[in-house]
């Protein structure tokens, strides 16, 4: 699945969903928006200590996405998206005599839906967590199929431009795949997501 493809997927829905509400129908059902998530720092993990294996290094990391954020209180809200990312991991083997031990890179894309709630404090400021639902359309790589349920949390701070539009920075931490849907077990890799999310919102 192409960058490009699903970069014109979403401008186009975002396009269309936005521009499906006049300004003279704006109503607080919510807002939707398009999110970018870049500076990274990726790992792959354990739950149990392991001998012998690969280590893994984050090398290049983006994601894109489109979000909805639904008010339940004046304080608290729920958000839902449809993100896709790319991870490019360095691998490097585990030393063995006669073997060929050099590094090189690997390829992991996701497609993940995450549902997170959103406590607001002190006007600009939220804290947000909850699960996803992780997708992995990847090629054949290196790591383990990450199509499972993870889990996510952050901080963030907002600020509403005064015309129904808003933008907001959210450093966020994700764990992949925490339970799998291909293989149960501690010897599962999990791919570790730790980035920082900007968003533009437009209040529908």
């Amino acid at each position: 699945m192409k960058l490009k493809t699903i970069l014109i997927i979403l401008l186009f829905t975002f396009h269309n969903v936005a521009n499906g509400q006049s300004a003279h129908e704006a109503s607080n059902i919510g807002k939707v928006g398009i999110t970018i998530s870049s500076l990274s720092n990726n790992d792959v993990t354990y739950f149990k200590d392991v001998v012998g294996s690969a280590g893994y290094n984050g090398k290049n990391f983006f994601s894109i996405g489109l979000n909805y954020i639904h008010p339940l209180k004046n304080w608290l809200e729920v958000e839902t998206a449809v993100e896709y990312s790319e991870f490019t991991m360095e691998v490097n083997p585990p030393f063995y005599p006669g073997i060929n031990n050099e590094s090189y890179n690997t390829e992991v894309a996701l497609l993940d839906i995450p549902v997170t709630l959103r406590a607001n404090f002190l006007e600009y400021f939220y804290a947000n967590s909850g699960v996803l639902l992780d997708i992995d359309v990847s090629n054949s790589n290196a790591i383990d199929d990450q199509s499972g349920i993870g889990g996510t949390f952050g901080v963030g701070a907002k600020y509403d431009l005064g015309f129904g539009a808003s933008i907001f920075i959210n450093p966020y931490f994700k764990m992949h795949s925490i339970i799998p849907f291909s293989q149960e077990g501690s010897m599962h890799q999990r791919l570790t997501e730790s980035a920082i999310r900007f968003g533009f919102t437009y209040q529908l």
